[in-house]
């Protein structure tokens, strides 16, 4: 079984399919913290206000800059879609 998910080569997050250990090397990255299975991690630096990439679709914006091997998830990304406050 694998043990993350990238779909597309525009996607800068893969998906974790198992949980995954702080210190392991996946995606040619050193993961910087636990991410547990069904949990995004950057693939790559995300710079602050930068898309979060996944599926090739924009699915955030960078709350603040993101390592590759860290988790990706809601306190370090601010959704975009169906915002009335951001264009």
């Amino acid at each position: 079984m694998k043990d993350f998910i990238i779909v597309n080569e525009k996607d800068n997050v893969a998906t974790a399919l198992r949980d995954l250990k702080k210190g392991e090397k996946i995606a040619n990255i050193k993961l910087q913290e636990d991410i547990a299975s069904g949990h995004k991690f950057a693939l790559k630096d995300i710079k602050k206000d930068k898309a979060v990439v996944k599926y090739a679709e924009v699915i955030a914006s960078a709350s603040c800059d993101i390592s590759a091997g860290e988790w990706v998830h809601i306190h370090n990304t601010s959704g975009i879609r169906g915002r009335g406050d951001k264009e």
